[in-house]
């Protein structure tokens, strides 16, 4: 059955008293009336506001009275964007969210919203979605803190299960965009990467018989980190009196259970080498590099040892060098080594000589 128009009125009206007698702001009255009744945006506010269009137009008037309306043009422009109505102007539109007291957004949020096509939409959606919210009892109450923790790590991990590997990228590194720039994010989220990976070989982990019959092969089998990788190290020249960072592609492939690297064309002529074993997630080794013929150090050779720790995906390794410097000293540094690439052909690797 339903409610004549005039008890439709009356019934609408009542609800928005009650929302601002609740302490409602104008925009959460707005949004709750547009669920309730279905309407458009521009008319929730005038209706919370308890006004007719007649009675906007009149506080229009009394407002800007240079520039007059009629309660028609309050509704070609709530009609908008059906063929009948008229797309308020941006200027009109400012002028009705000083009338309703809200953002000129708020009076577009019935219109056309296309954010779910950015992927960092969507990683900023998963940080604000209940996966990391504490639960409910069935009772209303909520339960004491060291079963909320487990319930909400259940779900987290149960959405982590279904997200791609790409997806938890892009949603950590959205979380960490996100926090102080005064923090060193990089150097969070490598020691977070860190911790995961001594996480993944903890011998409790072990899988199962089960877990083997599904098992789908890792980026960490050592057959699986074959190809090209970004390298980046940090050093300190004390001859320069300041820190600088080498940068190499490296091409590795497999060599009887160990990685071999070797540094495509560097814009500069430096060359590096590495020699790596992979047990678990620690990648150990050596390293050799011949600085640039042209650089600050003239070609010279330096040498040294290596130790990263692998990613669970086996996309990023990160750790420290060590390596003799001037002065008989034994200096060190962070390096890390970032995929890149699956190929190996030298038709494929073509494309990053001298990028760097």
């Amino acid at each position: 059955m339903s409610t004549p128009t005039g008890s439709l009125r009356q019934e609408q009206l009542q609800f928005a008293r009650t929302m601002r007698e609740q302490h409602k702001t104008w925009c959460e009255a707005a949004d709750l009336f547009r669920a309730r009744y279905g309407v458009n945006a521009r008319v929730a506010f005038r209706i919370v506001h308890g006004w007719s269009q007649r009675q906007a137009a009149d506080e229009w008037n009394s407002r800007w009275p240079a520039d007059p309306k009629t309660f028609k043009n309050f509704s070609y422009w709530e009609v908008w964007p059906a063929k009948s109505g008229h797309s308020p102007s941006l200027d009109v539109l400012s002028r009705l969210a000083a009338l309703y007291e809200c953002r000129v957004a708020d009076l577009l949020a019935d219109c056309g919203d296309f954010r779910d096509r950015d992927p960092e939409y969507h990683a900023r959606a998963e940080l604000s979605s209940n996966a990391l919210q504490y639960p409910s009892r069935g009772d209303g109450h909520r339960a004491d803190t060291e079963s909320l923790q487990l319930d909400s790590l259940t779900v987290l991990m149960g959405k982590l299960e279904e997200m791609s590997a790409e997806e938890v990228a892009r949603t950590i590194a959205s979380w960490a965009g996100q926090l102080d720039p005064g923090l060193s994010r990089r150097r969070l989220l490598l020691k977070l990467s860190a911790g995961l990976s001594l996480a993944a070989a903890d011998p409790a982990l072990a899988i199962t018989a089960k877990d083997k019959a599904i098992r789908q092969p890792r980026k960490t089998d050592i057959a699986d980190l074959a190809g090209v990788w970004h390298s980046r190290y940090i050093y300190y020249s004390s001859g320069q009196g300041k820190e600088f960072e080498g940068e190499h592609y490296v091409v590795l492939r497999q060599h009887a259970g160990r990685l071999a690297g070797q540094s495509l064309p560097h814009s500069a002529g430096s060359k590096l080498r590495l020699d790596l074993s992979v047990e678990g997630s620690i990648a150990t080794g050596t390293w050799i590099e011949q600085t640039s013929p042209a650089g600050y150090y003239r070609g010279a050779t330096y040498h040294g040892t290596l130790q990263l720790i692998v990613s669970p995906m086996g996309r990023a390794m990160s750790g420290r060098w060590l390596g003799f410097g001037k002065n008989f000293k034994v200096n060190s540094g962070e390096w890390e080594l970032t995929w890149v690439d699956d190929a190996t052909s030298q038709r494929a690797i073509r494309q990053y000589h001298h990028k760097v």
